[in-house]
């Protein structure tokens, strides 16, 4: 039986230990900081700089401070003369400083601390201004006045903090001197105000200076007001100060730690007002938070509990106040559960059960009020019974992480490091590159800038983004690849020129591109073919350290497998601890993968001693964790507040304390590490539970104000999801990228990935097509061509089988029943539903149940048509965009895609029927459209028989040619409604200058928003890459047949600024073989080999629509 857990003690302040270490020194508080003296220093620093000292004292614009600082140099005792030597040598040596040492040490060597103290409070008080004269600084003392931004520069800690450990420790005695020292110098306000920084323990001094400065009230915060703000240790004080809140731009925890340890519960009212008043970053608001938690008041506890609405990130510190002060929590909790939004009475609930004592301890003691709104929010919805011990597996019941195994004593031996280098290329993937691609136009370098080039590498060894390896012709650089020095990074190493390189040069250049490569953890992905010593060592430290290109490793192991290996084991087995512990972490991924019989059959080369110790490394428990270390859930993960997990039967549930296990083998596993343990958690627990608790540990995670330390909340999203958690996290993915969460969102588009299903790869697609967030957009495109390539298929093909039937495929799941009558499902020209009646009559939703209707079976209708609308409205513009682009970039699908996901499919046909295609067979093409029965027909209305190897193409006007006509009379016959414009689509062609020259002046000097330029590139465009000061010159488009249509805008795109020129004019609009924006003077004809005039058609078409010409 559980224990009921105690009550804390409500009336103490919770000082976080972590933050003891802030507590400025004063007596009787903390613990000073030992502080030794040397006085030799400040004697040679003093008879250095002597004679400039008597140089600046001898300046008239110093005389009323020289007699005494002069006094001092002579020898007398003179403590003005000591504070104007201490100011002047701050300055001398580095203002930014302005500390006393090490002439303090001499001070309180030579005439004792109090001296030493009135001295550095005189000094206080002085301050200095410069000016040149003949070249020469010349450096002036002044007075200081209170609120002057010369106190800017004090920086407590460092000019007084010696001095405070100090007076801290010293006898009462001698203390009680240097406070009568000090008394003497209180002849002014400055003066006052400087001995209550050198001695805050005298509280009638601070109190004093608080009410003498009214100018300083009411939040008028200057650098003064700072400094005093850090004496402060009362109420009283506080109150004369007036409303205040914290310095600076930045809640810095040394100072919040010192302004709680010195007020307790009276420090609210400043972290209050700098909470209220101030725009602070989360990290800042969550320092700010984590103080008011540890205030013993129910105005702090009430405080937090206020911000959950508006500021998600005070749940962390409301759910440590909750647990500090349980009977304040739940007075607060009773206070604003009546009448709270949905959102903010979740948070108040997750509250209640963040901590057990809130109900099982405190609750009880609550007055009948409080347990009136409280006790509904408390109850568990725990409907099945806990089990046993003995029916749980081990791992929830004694996982391994809470038994030390004992520690194994490492193997070192000193092996033989292997000679391994060759290049491991996918299919296809070595022209890919090799592919120059935009890059072409260095191969038209003349022979003399390739000269100028390659001198360059003679003097330097490297060039501008090494372009001089990557497109320099072949036979005149290939010298250069032993003089590559890669660990001197250009200003621009793209990775095309890095893969280019690679592709053309093999392992010839592996130590320049290794070296290069090393640089960033980034490039590590440029690595993927290369299977070397030194491309394994940085993937092994990739994979144990570099978050960033901890994918980048997994795909590289993942290739090479356990051929990476014997690259691997004599680190493993060496005397370098870095290096050994990332090539073990490398090795047991390995075993993970293939198994720990494969790796430990690598090792059998390196003699038997060497196998043993592999095998031993790899043939580990497959319940202890690997790769990662055991994480310390956070509070917020509280399994009371969390539904139950069933066993297996579901007749028994998860006890406490095997939730929370079960909790951490959830945070275990990741996508680099699977966890074997979440398998036995499948298999014992029931899969729906699994699913619900997961989602809501997700959803605690983000009430919680997601601590990106506890990421693996979402990451195990992808365990036991199914296709309502792919619904649910969808919209979410979407919305982070605009709530500064891009690191979020593409983490949950990688939990996407991982879960796998067709829903899931549907949601990637669609975020890909169409989201706000550019970042997002790329990663989700980048993901959905990695999943298409693993299938061998182009996003394009990948996309037609994740179009989803919505349980139409049978014919009466086009109707929906309401008992006495019924409705038939149709879809318009958009895809979007209506329905129709008995009567034939069309309405575009479901009417409400008559009387007559079976109200059950009616509202179960109505309820699958909306869905159907609302999922059907993103899956329709999808898709109807897919075939405009599909035949404006003259895509084609063989017959059987074609049969299986166009006129079999039960949505996708409703579209497919209602356009004109073109097939191709035997060397001559047809046109043809669907008919009612799925059929072809072609222009003659007569049935076509297709053979099986023919290829399909949407139809353009420009290759219907005279049949267009009477294509657009027979759809008019049939009243159908095309998706988008195709019959009547407008056509346009090149002109015979157009081919001669390759000059299309007739968009030239146009002007045109930026905006639509970079429109198109949702039409087949790309924007060009980025040249000097980061401007791109223009757009361009890949013409199949003749190269590029590129067009020139002036004064062209700012990469990451593209408001800067909101309107760009057409420079030039030409047709090139290599892309190239640097046009010849003498016109040039493109070279046209089997052009699809239906590109070009649309190329011409996007820049007649921007430039507004025909």
């Amino acid at each position: 039986m559980t224990e009921t857990p105690a009550l804390p003690n409500e009336d103490q302040l919770h000082f976080p230990s972590s933050w003891n270490r802030h507590i400025r020194p004063r007596r009787g508080h903390g613990k000073p900081r030992e502080v030794v003296l040397d006085p030799e220093p400040g004697r040679k620093l003093l008879a250095e700089h002597e004679p400039w000292l008597r140089g600046m004292l001898a300046r008239l614009d110093n005389a009323k401070f020289a007699r005494p600082t002069l006094a001092f140099l002579d020898g007398d005792r003179d403590d003005k003369g000591a504070a104007g030597v201490m100011t002047l040598l701050a300055w001398r040596r580095n203002w930014r400083e302005r500390t006393p040492r090490p002439l303090l040490d001499l001070l309180i060597a030579d005439y004792g601390l109090p001296f030493a103290a009135a001295a550095v409070a005189r000094s206080l008080t002085l301050g200095i201004a410069t000016r040149k004269v003949a070249g020469e600084r010349i450096v002036t003392l002044h007075r200081m006045k209170v609120g002057s931004s010369e106190w800017q520069g004090l920086d407590t800690d460092r000019y007084l903090g010696d001095l405070r450990s100090l007076l801290a420790v010293a006898p009462e005695d001698q203390y009680a001197a240097i406070v009568a020292e000090l008394a003497q110098l209180r002849d002014g306000s400055v003066a006052r105000f400087a001995t209550c920084l050198v001695a805050p323990d005298q509280t009638d001094w601070v109190t004093e200076s608080c009410r003498e400065h009214p100018e300083l009230r009411g939040g008028s915060f200057d650098y003064t007001t700072e400094l005093l703000l850090e004496t402060v240790t009362t109420a009283e004080q506080l109150r004369e100060l007036g409303e205040m809140r914290l310095p600076g731009y930045q809640v810095e925890a040394a100072y919040v730690a010192d302004l709680l340890h010195r007020l307790g519960a009276d420090a609210l009212p400043v972290l209050r007002n700098s909470v209220d008043d101030y725009y602070y970053t989360n990290s800042d608001l969550k320092q700010a938070y984590r103080a008011i938690a540890a205030i013993p008041s129910d105005e702090a506890v009430a405080y937090l509990f206020d911000q959950l609405e508006d500021e998600p990130v005070a749940i962390g510190a409301a759910m440590e106040a909750a647990a500090r002060f349980p009977r304040r929590a739940l007075r607060a909790i009773a206070a604003r559960a009546q009448g709270a939004t949905p959102e903010v009475r979740k948070r108040l609930t997750f509250l209640l059960h963040c901590d057990p004592v809130l109900i099982d301890a405190a609750l009880p003691t609550m007055d009948t009020s409080v347990r009136k709104i409280v006790e509904p929010l408390a109850r568990r919805e725990r409907c099945v019974p806990g089990a046993e011990a003995e029916a749980l597996p081990r791992l929830l019941r004694e996982p391994p992480w809470t038994s030390k195994g004992p520690k194994r004593k490492p193997v070192v031996l000193d092996l033989p490091e292997p000679e391994l280098e060759r290049i491991v290329w996918a299919e296809g993937e070595h022209d890919e590159w090799l592919d120059n691609g935009y890059y072409a136009g260095y191969d038209r370098h003349s022979a003399n800038q390739w000269g100028h080039e390659i001198a360059a590498w003679g003097e330097h060894g490297t060039t501008d983004g090494l372009q001089c390896l990557a497109y320099g012709p072949l036979e005149r650089v290939e010298h250069l690849v032993p003089k590559w020095d890669g660990s001197v990074l250009p200003w621009y190493a793209g990775k095309l020129e890095m893969r280019r390189i690679l592709a053309r040069f093999g392992t010839d250049c592996l130590p320049g591109y290794l070296a290069c490569v090393k640089t960033e953890a980034p490039m590590r992905k440029l690595l993927l073919p290369v299977l070397s010593l030194g491309a394994a060592r940085l993937m092994a430290d990739a994979l144990a350290r570099l978050k960033t290109a901890r994918a980048a490793a997994r795909d590289w192991f993942d290739r090479h497998g356990t051929a990476a290996a014997p690259l691997l084991i004599p680190d493993a087995l060496g005397r370098d601890k870095r290096a050994r512990t990332s090539a073990e972490l490398a090795l047991r991924y390995l075993a993970m993968r293939h198994g720990a019989d494969a790796v430990a059959a690598e090792a059998e080369a390196f003699g038997d001693e060497a196998a043993a110790a592999i095998r031993a490394l790899v043939d580990l428990d497959p319940l202890e964790p690997v790769g990662v270390k055991v994480p310390k859930v956070g509070p917020w993960a509280a399994p009371a507040a969390l539904p139950q997990v069933l066993l297996a039967g579901r007749e028994w549930a998860l006890p406490g304390e095997a939730v929370a296990h079960l909790i951490t083998v959830l945070a275990v596993g990741t996508p680099e590490f699977p966890y074997a343990g979440v398998d036995v958690v499948a298999e014992s627990c029931d899969r729906d539970s699994l699913n619900r608790f997961s989602w809501a540990l997700f959803e605690q995670w983000l009430l919680a104000g997601a601590p990106s330390a506890d990421g693996w909340a979402l990451t195990q999203l992808a365990l036991f999801a199914d296709d309502h958690t792919v619904r649910a996290l969808t919209p979410l993915i979407r919305e982070w990228p605009g709530e500064n969460q891009h690191a979020r969102a593409v983490r949950g588009l990688e939990v996407l990935g991982a879960i796998g299903t067709e829903a899931a790869l549907r949601a990637i697609h669609g975020i890909s097509r169409k989201v706000d967030f550019q970042g997002i957009r790329w990663k989700a495109s980048a993901q959905i061509e990695a999943v298409a390539a693993n299938l061998g298929l182009s996003a394009e093909q990948l996309a037609d089988r994740l179009v989803p039937d919505f349980g139409l495929g049978e014919d009466s799941a086009l109707v929906l029943d309401y008992g006495p009558r019924r409705f038939r499902v149709g879809f318009d020209e958009q895809l979007l539903p209506f329905v129709q009646d008995d009567d034939g009559k069309l309405r575009k939703s479901l009417p409400r149940p008559g009387i007559k209707d079976n109200a059950e079976i009616a509202n179960a209708s109505r309820s699958r048509f909306t869905l159907l609308k609302k999922e059907l409205r993103t899956v329709a513009t999808d898709l109807v965009k897919r075939l405009e682009r599909a035949m404006g970039s003259g895509r084609t699908w063989t017959k059987a895609e074609f049969d299986r996901y166009y006129v079999h499919h039960p949505l996708v046909w409703h579209l497919a029927g209602r356009l004109v295609w073109i097939a191709e067979f035997g060397g001559e093409t047809t046109a043809f459209r669907l008919a009612e029965d799925r059929s072809y027909t072609d222009v003659a209305e007569d049935e076509l028989k297709l053979p099986d190897d023919a290829s399909i193409r949407l139809a353009h006007p420009v290759l219907l040619g005279d049949d267009v006509s009477a294509w657009a009379d027979i759809l008019a016959d049939y009243e159908i409604i095309q998706p988008f414009a195709q019959i009547d689509r407008p056509v346009f062609r090149l002109t015979d200058d157009e081919l001669r020259t390759g000059r299309l002046s007739r968009f030239e000097g146009a002007e045109v928003p930026t905006g639509k330029f970079l429109g198109l590139i949702h039409r087949g465009w790309r924007r060009a890459a980025p040249l000097d000061a980061g401007v791109e010159p223009g757009v361009y488009r890949r013409i199949p047949g003749i190269g590029y249509l590129v067009v020139n805008l002036d004064p062209g795109i700012f990469a990451g600024a593209v408001e800067v020129h909101p309107e760009q004019v057409i420079r030039d609009v030409r047709l090139n073989e290599n892309g190239e924006f640097h046009f010849p003077e003498v016109p040039v004809p493109p070279k046209m080999t089997n052009v699809d005039p239906v590109v070009v058609s649309e190329a011409l078409a996007s820049l007649a629509k921007l430039t507004k010409t025909d």
